[in-house]
């Protein structure tokens, strides 16, 4: 890979969602848009929407939420 951590691809996603206002359930895109950019960045070749789905680590929006933030569960 090009040397681009979880970590840094996170917390660009982070930067995105926040700067996009915080919207509920974008964070494929966010997730997305950051490994875009960051790999862009690098130098690297662009990858296909393909590629980076299967790069992509992320399950749910914790992964871009502070770490700190608790998630609420109603039943």
């Amino acid at each position: 890979m090009t040397g681009i951590s979880e970590d840094d691809i996170r917390i660009r996603a982070y930067a995105l969602w926040e700067a996009d206002g915080h919207p509920d359930g974008s964070h494929d895109t966010h997730w997305l848009q950051a490994l875009r950019e960051l790999t862009e960045e690098a130098g690297s070749i662009p990858l296909t929407p393909a590629k980076a789905s299967k790069l992509s680590v992320v399950k749910n929006d914790a992964a871009i939420e502070p770490a700190t933030r608790k998630r609420s569960r109603t039943a």
